[in-house]
């Protein structure tokens, strides 16, 4: 692994300015594009050599057009989310300080929910609700099949569905 970061390090000196350019173009947002190149070193990192340092840095260069088109693609589904939300459900003025204060509690709530279930079966829930992946791109990341992904899902909906309906029970 040594070895490895050293490329890595070299990689980073060589090429950070430009992929950040190269990703900046595309995101339009130069801090989003420095939180999405440091994403993608990290997961080269992680991911080990392809091979000679040419593809490696190959790569790379993939790995971050890639992240810019992510991003987009989450932009998207989330601006998409925006406007099915008709108008009344919009907030348009800042929350009282009471409905700042249930929100909080209800989130607390969740994250107490998930915390009860496996590291798994949450990892999973979160990439679908909170990142929007698909359950193909999920069971992909996990290495299961699109049909574990459904049953992590649906177990994870029932244990919060019970878990907020009645804390005790859930336990």
């Amino acid at each position: 692994m040594s070895a490895w970061r050293s490329i890595v390090e070299t990689l980073f000196v060589a090429h950070r300015r430009q992929l950040i350019a190269m990703v900046r173009k595309q995101v339009g947002n130069p801090d989003i594009a420095a939180d999405l190149v440091q994403d993608v070193f990290t997961r080269v990192l992680t991911s080990g050599s392809k091979g000679a340092i040419d593809d490696d840095r190959r790569i790379l260069f993939a790995s971050a057009r890639n992240a810019a088109l992510e991003y987009h693609r989450s932009e998207n589904r989330r601006a998409r989310l925006m406007d099915g939300i008709i108008p009344e459900q919009r907030i348009t003025h800042e929350p009282s300080p009471e409905l700042g204060m249930e929100a909080k509690e209800a989130l607390r709530a969740l994250d107490r929910a998930l915390a009860g279930l496996s590291p798994r079966c949450r990892d999973i829930f979160l990439l679908r609700r909170v990142h929007g992946l698909s359950n193909a791109e999920i069971a992909e990341r996990q290495g299961i099949s699109i049909n574990s992904v459904e049953k992590h899902i649906a177990r994870a909906l029932r244990h919060c569905q019970i878990y907020l309906a009645d804390p005790a029970s859930a336990k």
